[in-house]
């Protein structure tokens, strides 16, 4: 049985777009020519912030954007869900945050690091470039189960995005839980008791590796969260046809939305 410390915080949305975002370029749909700024989503991404801790989830290709939008001027790690590109191609602009040769952990599975690893092998070297840092200094860390941070246990969340596993997070009584298509039914018993659920809903149609609305709901209830925001969003409806397409108690999330959690 699972143990959840008390963990007072905030959770900023720092985006709130499927891989494309929103707008896609050269389209014309009713969510990618609003006006409303909520109709503005990045890469998926949080900032999870509590006495003692901030944490960056995912590192996505708007990660510049993100963080100075949201004055995140410092972090102490990054957690991956996995290695899709619009959750890691940000990787290069986390180097703001290693300045005075700090070195900055990353979280993640075993297969995520190695991906991402591969592909940003410069962003996880160990020495210091000669002429200063041009580079980031991550260190990759691989999950194994519970972890302690900023006076907290956190939870890792196994799931399935079509054929690609992927990780969420659960801290105190909020889960954070992007790109899935399957939920097993050993993380389910990992999300007993939840006060906040944060989710991905894709969009109204069946996709084969991402909740649909329909199939996001029936998860949500399921979980039975106080709580539950939807995030990860494709075009097409906008901000204020989302909060009219869910049930009471659950709603859409955007871009610079905070939520407090205990």
């Amino acid at each position: 049985m699972a143990i959840f410390l008390s963990m007072a915080g905030t959770l900023t949305f720092l985006g709130t777009g499927g891989s494309f975002g929103v707008p896609i370029i050269g389209c014309a749909c009713p969510s990618c020519v609003s006006d409303d700024s909520r109709d503005r989503r990045l890469r998926a991404s949080v900032h999870v912030r509590r006495d003692g801790g901030s944490v960056l989830v995912d590192a996505g290709p708007d990660l510049r954007q993100q963080a100075l939008r949201a004055g995140m001027t410092s972090i102490d790690e990054v957690w991956l869900t996995h290695d899709h590109a619009d959750h890691t191609n940000g990787v290069d602009d986390l180097r703001v945050y290693c300045s005075g040769g700090r070195r900055l952990l990353v979280r993640g599975s075993e297969s995520t690091l190695q991906e991402t690893v591969r592909r940003f092998r410069y962003a996880f070297r160990s020495d210091i470039d000669p002429s200063g840092i041009s580079h980031p200094l991550l260190v990759a860390t691989q999950l194994d189960g519970a972890f302690e941070f900023g006076g907290g246990q956190v939870v890792p969340l196994p799931a399935w995005h079509g054929p690609f596993p992927v990780t969420g997070y659960r801290i105190g009584n909020i889960a954070y839980l992007t790109d899935v298509s399957t939920i097993p039914d050993e993380t389910f018993s990992l999300l007993e008791g939840l006060e906040i659920l944060v989710l991905s809903a894709l969009r109204e149609e069946p996709h084969p590796t991402h909740l649909s609305f329909d199939q996001a709901i029936d998860v949500a209830r399921k979980v039975g969260a106080g709580r539950t925001w939807f995030t990860h969003f494709a075009h097409g409806l906008t901000h204020r046809q989302l909060e009219q397409r869910f049930p009471a108690g659950m709603r859409p999330a955007y871009d610079g939305l905070e939520i407090e959690f205990d």
